[in-house]
């Protein structure tokens, strides 16, 4: 029952709910208050405890007067401690023993006993002074708001800026689940990109999975898949409307919802999705590059709660920043994509000029990248060996087509012509600012030197070699070993990794030899590969490297 002081309209009423009270009790009360100057008071009256909740949600209540009526009110106070946690309480009863009394004390939140009867006074201290911690409690839970936001705002603003500095996709993708978790404070989350009509699920994070299964156990729990963007399923409703969704439990998804969740993931891992939130990717013009989905958010004791509402707009800040990053990325490596592509066509006028050479800087690139991984080079160093490889031999554009195209050996003058090629490379390269352009100047100049320093220009020798030269040497002659030339057949790869090995400390540094080996699953898969292309496959010749590797 809301009993409203009408006088006091326009003034910012303090509600008091009074728990097991009578009506006449509450005017009189009233009176009380008004003759000690108190007049914005709005009282509350319960008679049953099932109405408490109901009148918490409905009322910004400052504090509870409960009067003790029967045996259950320890009971009755501990409910009102687990509903009402923060909202100060004054007890009131008659002559209670000591046990009853430790009673109420340890069901805590209790701010004030008054013993029947009480003075008049003691009554109006006890309202005044709760009404007062109420609101020390508010203003106390609204300036830790602020910083909590605040907090959010400046890792939001962080988070920006990590993702803006990475320019690899799938790097991008999970940083972006990661910081999601982080600034989220929830255990799992994932990322679908849009492909056309289809959501691809591409990254995924589950703390609770990780700590049951350790590091890799994204490869026994997450499967690659892609469903259709439409109304059926909570991604793809999300990715369909561009709304987020913010459920409080996935299981208890109303009829009148289009969506549905699956819940074949959580079956197959013995996992309990609760809360999920979903958040489309959207660029600056409002395209859909995906959706961000987070699920169960954590309280401090790890409890699986909802996500707040006021999280939402944070959520869909980092989706936004996510989207513009995962274009920028795109962009980026459109533009390498079609940087590699020039390189290769350069080099393939620059070299053979024939079907095959395309496949050739194709395949030792791919070898050079599969060595310089198992000598530990980071992912800086492998982007540039990447675009420097390919030019390697860009040089042999000043070699005359009679020397370049000649069947069989060549003599002593043509092939001293054809040792020119890595200077005349390293003389086209040169002179730039360009980090790419550099390094591919170092790889032509550098890639025909031999460890025991008995190869060309410069007859260098040992760790002398740049380690890129070092690396371009053992990939390139590999290559030219299992690949037909105008002067020679084609080896099989057999014979071409004996003869590797037999280079070792010789031609190349053991360290080189020993990556090429590590690599070497990948090295012939490589290889595998090209040699579909290749008409009947076969490469079935031995022979001794002689000019394999010009």
């Amino acid at each position: 029952m809301d009993l409203r002081n009408t006088a006091n309209v326009g003034k910012e009423m303090k509600n008091v709910l009074f728990i097991h009270g009578e009506k006449n009790q509450l005017h009189s009360i009233r009176e009380v208050l008004k003759s000690n100057g108190y007049t914005d008071f709005r009282f509350i009256l319960c008679r049953d405890m099932q109405d408490v909740q109901k009148i918490l949600r409905d009322y910004d209540i400052n504090c509870i007067f409960y009067e003790i009526v029967n045996s259950r009110f320890l009971r009755e106070l501990e409910y009102l401690r687990k509903i009402a946690r923060d909202l100060p309480k004054i007890v009131c009863g008659e002559r209670l023993g000591k046990k009853e009394l430790v009673g109420i004390i340890n069901a805590g939140s209790i701010f004030h006993y008054l013993e029947k009867p009480f003075k008049e006074q003691d009554f109006v201290d006890a309202i005044k002074d709760s009404v007062a911690f109420n609101e020390g409690i508010k203003e106390k839970y609204i300036e830790n708001q602020k910083v909590y936001f605040q907090q959010q705002v400046e890792k939001l603003n962080n988070i920006g800026i990590a993702l803006s500095s990475e320019h690899k996709l799938e790097k991008l993708l999970d940083r972006i689940v990661s910081q999601s978790l982080f600034l989220a404070y929830c255990d799992a989350g994932s990322i679908y990109t849009v492909d056309g009509s289809m959501l691809s699920f591409n990254v995924a994070r589950n703390n609770t999975l990780k700590k049951r299964y350790g590091n890799g156990y994204e490869d026994k729990c997450f499967k690659r898949y892609r469903i259709p963007i439409n109304m059926d399923r909570i991604s793809g409703y999300v990715a369909a409307t561009g709304e987020t969704l913010n459920i409080k439990d996935v299981y208890r998804i109303g009829p009148d919802k289009k969506y549905t969740f699956t819940d074949d993931f959580d079956r197959r891992n013995n996992y309990k999705t609760q809360s999920m939130i979903t958040a489309p990717l959207k660029d600056s013009e409002g395209n859909i590059l995906g959706v961000l989905q987070l699920i169960n958010c954590m309280n401090k004791a790890g409890k699986i709660i909802p996500f707040d509402k006021n999280l939402e707009s944070l959520i869909k800040s980092l989706a936004s920043q996510a989207a513009v990053a995962i274009r920028n990325t795109r962009l980026i490596e459109k533009v390498k994509e079609v940087h590699l592509d020039t390189i290769l066509r350069l080099s393939v006028t620059a070299e053979f000029r024939d079907a095959d050479t395309s496949d050739h800087l194709r395949r030792m690139t791919n070898y050079s990248l599969i060595i310089a991984k198992s000598l530990g080079l980071n992912d800086d160093e492998l982007e540039l060996l990447k675009y420097a490889a390919p030019m390697h031999d860009i040089g042999k554009i000043g070699i005359p087509d009679s020397i370049l195209f000649k069947p069989g050996r060549l003599t002593w003058s043509e092939m001293e012509e054809m040792k020119n090629h890595s200077i005349y490379g390293a003389q086209i390269l040169e002179g730039s600012d360009s980090v790419i352009l550099k390094a591919s100047s170092i790889v032509a100049l550098n890639h025909h030197e031999r460890w025991n320093g008995k190869g060309y220009p410069q007859g260098l020798k040992y760790d002398d070699i740049p380690l890129f030269g070092q690396i371009v040497s053992v990939a390139d002659v590999f290559d030219a070993l299992t690949s037909k030339r105008s002067y020679k057949e084609a080896y099989d790869p057999e014979h071409s990794i004996e003869e590797i090995e037999a280079g070792k400390n010789s031609m190349f540094g053991q360290h080189i030899v020993d990556a090429f080996m590590n690599g070497l699953d990948e090295i012939i898969e490589v290889f595998e590969e090209s040699r579909k292309k290749v008409i009947g496959g076969e490469y079935l010749h031995k022979g001794k490297m002689v000019e394999a590797y010009l």
